[in-house]
């Protein structure tokens, strides 16, 4: 990693944009990163989430995954008459996978 430094503005909504030089000296390079802000003494500290981390974003599912989500549906559908709607099905099933 290379060293650097730069100034930037807290917003009056709090937003606080890291610079570009920042991002690609930490290798950041992605639309979007899931931090986490640890407060300290004078300021705060930001760290990059590991990709394992239950709350970060995955851009696309394996083959497995998707095969795993097809499969279910397809039992589910076998299975007869539900009492649920399937879009409410595949969104309880992908908030459960995410």
């Amino acid at each position: 990693m290379n060293y650097t430094q730069t100034i930037a503005k807290i917003r009056g909504r709090g937003q606080l944009t890291i610079p570009q030089a920042i991002r690609q000296a930490l290798s950041w390079n992605e639309d979007e990163v899931l931090v986490k802000i640890i407060t300290a003494e004078d300021g705060f500290r930001v760290e990059r989430l590991p990709i394992s981390h239950p709350q970060q974003v995955q851009k696309k599912l394996t083959k497995k995954q998707w095969g795993k989500i097809w499969q279910t549906m397809e039992d589910f559908s076998k299975s007869g008459k539900q009492n649920i709607k399937l879009t409410d099905f595949v969104r309880k099933d992908r908030d459960s996978r995410f």
